[in-house]
Formats: C-alpha cells, sequence, structure tokens
C-alpha cells in the first residue's frame, strides 16, 4: 500500500489515484485502497471510477422464453446487412431475426419430423458449411443438437431446418480438425463420437481408410460420470467431464491420443469458455483456470465473499462467454433460484466487478454486440451495455483505513474529488468508522463552455480508530470521476 496512504505530523492522507475493481482477500482492513472490498454496477477500467450502463431490450419478442440464443454469418449473401442472423429457441419451435429487425421468424420443423415441437429449447450448436450439388458457392450452416431431439441443421440461404442422421443423439457438439464431435449421450456417457472431415452428414466408419470416415472413442471412468463440455483449445480438443477433463490430439483416428490432465473438472458446460492460451470455467468455489496442463483455482481469492454466496443448488443454470476483453458469467447468489449476478473478469487489467440487478439467462456474443436473454423478460432479447446514455445505480465500498496505527484516532475528514459529467449528478458519498455512517450528497455540473471541470471538496465530523468511504449514485446521467479521490484525516495519537 506504499504510496497510497500517508501520515504526516497532524494528518493523514489516504490517496486513490486509480480504481482497480473489488479485492476481497483477507480481513479488508488497511488493504490497497485503490480496490473495493464491496461493489455492485461500478465500472473501472483503465483506472476511472463510474457506473456501468443500463442494458437496452430491444423490440422483437416472443411469447415463451428463450433458452439458446444462437449466431448464423451468411458470408455469401447478396444483402450485407443482412449476412448475420440471430437463431433462438423457444416454446419447442426455433426462430430467426436479422438483428435490429422488428419481428422474429419462424423456422419450420423438418418436413420429415414426427411430432410438432422440439422436446428441448436448450441446444449446443456449431456453425459449419455444406456444398450443395449445382452451387455455386458454399452454403453457410448452423448444426444444433441436444440429447433428445438429436441433430438439425439450418441452412444460411433459405433459413430451412433439415435433420441430420446421427448414430447417437448428442447433448453438445464441437467442431475439431474439420470434423463434427458429439458427447453427452444420455445412454452411452463415456462415449465420444467424430463424423467425417468436411462432411457432417457423414457418420459411417471407412475400414479401408480410417481417416477418411467416421467413428467413436469410448474414455471410461467407471464412476457415473459424463462429458459435459466440448472445447476446441488450439491445436487439440479438451474433453470435460464433472470431475475429470482429457486432452485429445491429432487429425485423424489413426493419430488420435487422449491424455487425462491434472485437477478435475466442471460439472457446469455453460461456464467454459476458451481466453486465448487458457480456458476458464465455475467451479463450486469460484472461478477455475485450465493452463494447458491442469485445472486449478484461478484468483478466488479476489471475489471470496460472492463466491460464498453462491447458490449452489441452482448454480447448473450459470452461462459465461467472453466478450472483447472481459469474461461475463451469470450466477445465483443469495438463494436465488436463477441468476441474478453478473461476475465480470477482465483478461486484460486482471480485475473483477460485479453487475447485479440483471437477470441473464443465456449470452450470445457477436463482433458488434454482446445479447442476453432474461427469465424476467421471456422472450425479449437484451443488448449489454458496458457504459452508456443512462447510468444503472452503483456502489463502492472502500476497505477500512488505520494508517497503520491502532493507537490513533482519525477524525476531521476532508474529501477532493472532481467529477465530470454532462448534466447534472449526485453523488452520495459516506465516511463510515467502527461507530457510525456518516453520508453527504454533493453535486456536480455540466461545465461551462470553455471551462474545465472544478475539483470540489466536502468536510466530514466524527472520530474513529478506522474508517472506510462509500461512494453511490442512483441518478441516470453518466459520470467518470477523474484524477481518483483524496481523503485527508486529522488524527490523535494516544
Amino acid at each position: 500500500m506504499a504510496g497510497y496512504v500517508s501520515l504526516g505530523s497532524y494528518s493523514g492522507t489516504m490517496r486513490i489515484p486509480e480504481f482497480k475493481g473489488i479485492n476481497q482477500y483477507g480481513d479488508g482492513i488497511g488493504t490497497d485502497p485503490r480496490f473495493a472490498v464491496e461493489a455492485s454496477n461500478a465500472l473501472t477500467t483503465e483506472g476511472v471510477l463510474r457506473p456501468m450502463g443500463e442494458h437496452i431490450m430491444l423490440t422483437p419478442s416472443l411469447p415463451s422464453p428463450i433458452e439458446t440464443l444462437a449466431r448464423l454469418y451468411r458470408r455469401w449473401h447478396t444483402v450485407n446487412a443482412e449476412k448475420e442472423v440471430l437463431i433462438a429457441a423457444s416454446d419447442g419451435q426455433l426462430y430467426w431475426l436479422i438483428p435490429g429487425g422488428d419481428e422474429w421468424n419462424k423456422i419450420d420443423l423438418p418436413s420429415d419430423w414426427i411430432g410438432n415441437r422440439y422436446q428441448l429449447n436448450t441446444w449446443s450448436y456449431v456453425t459449419y458449411e455444406i456444398n450443395p450439388e449445382g452451387s455455386p458457392a458454399p452454403v453457410d450452416v448452423i448444426l444444433l443438437s441436444n440429447a433428445k431431439d438429436g441433430m438439425i441443421m439450418v441452412r444460411g440461404d433459405t433459413l430451412t431446418a433439415s435433420i441430420v442422421p446421427t448414430p447417437k443423439k448428442f447433448g453438445v457438439i464441437a467442431r475439431f480438425a474439420e470434423r463434427i464431435w458429439g458427447g453427452a449421450i444420455d445412454n452411452d456417457p463415456d462415449m465420444l463420437v467424430y463424423s467425417a472431415p468436411y462432411d457432417p452428414f457423414d457418420w459411417k466408419q471407412n475400414d479401408e481408410y480410417p481417416e477418411d470416415g467416421a467413428g467413436d472413442i469410448m474414455q471410461p471412468s467407471w464412476d457415473g460420470d459424463s462429458f459435459m463440455a466440448l472445447v476446441p483449445f488450439g491445436s487439440q480438443l479438451m474433453a470435460f467431464k464433472r470431475t475429470k477433463v482429457w486432452r485429445i490430439l491429432g487429425t485423424n483416428p489413426g493419430e488420435y491420443t487422449f491424455k487425462e490432465q491434472y485437477g478435475g473438472g466442471t460439472a457446469y458446460a455453460n461456464s467454459v469458455v476458451t481466453d486465448v492460451s487458457r480456458i476458464l470455467m465455475l467451479g463450486r468455489d469460484g472461478l477455475l483456470q485450465y493452463n494447458g496442463e491442469s485445472v486449478s483455482p484461478y484468483y478466488q481469492e479476489y471475489l471470496n465473499g460472492i463466491w460464498k454466496r453462491l447458490n449452489h443448488t441452482e448454480l447448473d443454470k450459470c452461462f459465461a462467454c467472453k466478450y472483447k476483453d472481459t469474461y461475463y458469467c451469470a450466477v445465483p447468489l443469495d438463494g436465488s433460484q436463477d441468476n441474478n449476478a453478473v461476475i465480470m473478469y477482465n483478461t486484460v487489467e486482471r480485475t473483477w466487478l460485479v453487475r447485479d440487478g440483471v437477470r441473464v439467462e443465456a449470452f450470445l456474443p457477436t463482433e458488434d454486440a454482446l445479447y442476453y436473454t432474461s427469465t424476467t423478460t421471456p422472450g425479449r432479447l437484451w443488448r449489454w451495455v458496458v457504459e452508456g446514455e443512462t447510468a444503472a445505480p452503483m456502489r463502492w465500498v472502500s476497505g477500512w483505513q488505520d494508517f497503520g496505527y491502532k493507537n490513533m484516532a482519525k477524525g476531521g475528514w476532508t474529501v477532493y474529488l472532481t467529477v465530470e459529467c454532462e448534466a447534472e449528478v449526485k453523488l452520495d458519498i459516506s465516511i463510515q468508522t467502527e461507530k457510525k455512517l456518516k453520508t453527504k450528497q454533493i453535486v456536480f455540473d455540466a461545465p461551462a463552455e470553455g471551462k474545465g471541470v472544478k475539483q470540489k471538496r466536502m468536510v466530514f465530523g466524527g472520530n474513529g480508530r478506522r474508517f472506510r468511504v462509500i461512494i453511490e449514485s442512483e441518478g441516470a446521467t453518466p459520470w467518470h470521476m477523474i484524477g481518483g479521490l483524496q481523503i485527508e484525516a486529522e488524527t490523535d495519537v494516544d
């Protein structure tokens, strides 16, 4: 903490030159003041404190919850604005939407489908391409599979669905070395199946040329476990069970090598996300990392208090993605029956934040936006806003500070801060001691034309052996705290 807290003969100074997210490691006393011990909806990217933005609910809606959200990019579509298509699964049906459109369009069931709906709305999916006879160019497709309905394909040119015959019904699929791999099979939990190369419709073994055919691999663990997730990871395919992880190397059946990794797996398949040279995933006690050799806890101490609030009975509903430089993981906290908070880990700055007041069922990151579906607005689609035109209510709480002297009373605090905004902003600033909490409101206005942003000061009475500062805002106007924060405290040694 050197350089952030100093002590003079008559006063102590706490300086926060920048803000760095949440750190709940230790007892919360005398910690680096750049970190919050508690924060909600506070953004600290590039060291600047400000509120996160309110998310935007988009116009189109479906009558039932959207449980799977996917994206298909049509490379050869003639209209540039319609190359991207969103695919949604809801109430036993599939729908498509051009981003920005006003209405979801139903995708008819395959012509030879038995029944009038799909059994599940939760699908695993990959994008691929086919080369129809007579077509001047490949056709982009999306393959979707679940353990009850099996695999279907939606063509990008016609947006029609057809059945893909497979030897098993896969709960999870992945594309690796130009083959489609499937696992999470209800009656064969230890089996992985792969297609012939470049052909998701060919699942037959080629005895003469095995490298040109399909096949399957058994990797039993004899403990009732099952493959939960398949994740391409560089030149290898990672196969996750609840308690184990296997690395699959090679590009054809004659080269395939299975090697069990150290450290166990994850029970939460929807939390598994590739982040460049590692894989991040959720465990029962917090975030885990696979680093190419083993699975181990990943900086869990930073969110000790948050991980303890996880509702483990509903944790299988968690859902994660990576968007730009941030890993997002929606989780249920405090006994919630669904995801009511989102853990945000900035992989570049290595900082942790929490977004609450939002209920995410499924994420979909695209090049231009991060979409999500919510249990509180069934059938609606939302766009995640990191920082936007409307601010969310936020709260930031520093650790306790005693300047390293237990025999010293602190009081008469003077707080210096500068806030940049485009309209009037009201912040509640509190100084809390072990005795009481004192809160004052400060108002900032947009600077006059040609003028700079003014610094302001606030004076608090009272005294205590230790203190901390709390920053809160409820208004919808965005703001930035520039230059950090400084607190001067009078001191009196016993």
